[in-house]
């Protein structure tokens, strides 16, 4: 299997080194930008910590240091050398983040999804851990991304991580945390964009207003079904317009029927979601809606992969601005690795692994 083009749709690219580079100037012998692909190419191919990117750099063959624009230390025989593990560390534990941010080329801001995730290995006796929360596309490519200050929730990160991005006309979808009036007054008064958010018992009052509509009487008007994971699921979907409901710029109101089969046990599992949003019928069907709900869904099950092909809760990477750019370069590969069209990402990852100096260049269409 090869990838579908030499170049994918979320192609990468390094950032300025000048502007972003935290190094003194003459202490730098290796390119920023080399540096990042480095890790890049390493985490593509397997690697689940800064300790497992060395070893990557260090046994890379010539060939691939050439691609990558290493520092050439030999120019009459041409050889060239891959930065130590020692650099590699010390780069990616000073580098601000939104660097990492910047290298992704995603100019399609139509949908939003707000996910934050909590990297446990790095929490110590004195800092809770490190708290990413971004905003991705569908496809899982990163816009934004911030950390969650110590002490605080997402609900006021969320202003924050959309700061700067030109969000008038987009659908920001979020979970229940940010169901919140000033974070809907926010988006539409202030921002210009649509919410879709999820609504729970934090928010008791509109939950109840949500919960007792007249949703025996509505029809289904959307319904998938889906086999994989052991399961099959059926999802049924009812939209009623939102005329009562005491929330800033509510205009329908979705219920989610999930009917989950485990196909090993038989056991049959019924669940109501129940979701807001401020995009009125005429500007969004029901099964648009379903869409924006599953592809939020989707998102929030990068969480899993990033835990379990990436082993991002067992990083003991704790420095600095590390675990937040470990996570920001797990978030770059996901969707790359997506794209090759295996069935799944641990697949998408061995078969990397395979050419581990070549795929990986391959993927990132470095010539």
């Amino acid at each position: 299997m090869h990838p579908k083009s030499a170049m994918p749709a979320s192609a990468l690219s390094a950032p300025a080194e000048e502007e972003a580079d935290p190094r003194h100037r003459r202490g730098r012998r290796h390119r920023l930008g080399c540096i990042v692909l480095i890790c890049l190419c390493a985490v593509l191919a397997g690697a689940r910590s800064l300790t497992a990117v060395g070893p990557w750099a260090t046994n890379a063959p010539q060939h691939t240091l050439a691609r990558l624009g290493a520092r050439t230390t030999c120019p009459e025989l041409g050889v060239r050398t891959a930065p130590s593990t020692a650099t590699i560390r010390r780069v990616l534990t000073s580098l601000d983040p939104t660097a990492l941010t910047r290298m992704t080329t995603t100019a399609d801001l139509a949908v939003l999804i707000s996910d934050g995730k909590s990297v446990r290995g790095s929490r110590t006796r004195d800092h809770q851990s490190v708290h990413p929360l971004a905003a991705m596309t569908p496809t899982g490519n990163v816009a934004s991304q911030v950390r969650v200050a110590n002490k605080t929730s997402e609900i006021g990160a969320l202003q924050d991580v959309l700061d700067g991005l030109d969000i008038e006309g987009s659908v920001v979808s979020a979970d229940a945390l940010h169901t919140q009036t000033d974070t809907a007054q926010h988006l539409v008064s202030e921002r210009k964009a649509h919410y879709v958010l999820t609504v729970k018992r934090n928010q008791p009052t509109l939950f109840n207003q949500v919960k007792v509509l007249p949703w025996a009487k509505a029809p289904t008007l959307f319904t998938e079904t889906s086999r994989g994971h052991g399961r099959q699921e059926r999802r049924t979907v009812k939209v009623l317009t939102a005329p009562r409901i005491t929330f800033p710029h509510a205009a329908q109101v979705l219920r989610v029927h999930r009917w989950v089969k485990e196909l090993a046990t038989g056991r049959v599992r019924r669940t109501y979601a129940y979701v807001i949003t401020s995009l009125p019928a005429e500007r969004a069907n029901v099964a648009r809606l379903a869409g924006l709900v599953r592809d939020h869904w989707r998102i929030e099950a990068l969480h899993h992969v990033r835990d379990v092909s990436f082993g991002e809760d067992a990083s003991r990477v704790r420095t600095g601005h590390g675990p937040q750019n470990m996570a920001m370069l797990r978030n770059l590969v996901i969707p790359l690795l997506a794209e090759l069209g295996h069935t799944s990402i641990p697949e998408a990852v061995r078969w990397m692994s395979y050419e581990a100096f070549n795929r990986p260049l391959d993927l990132l269409g470095l010539a």
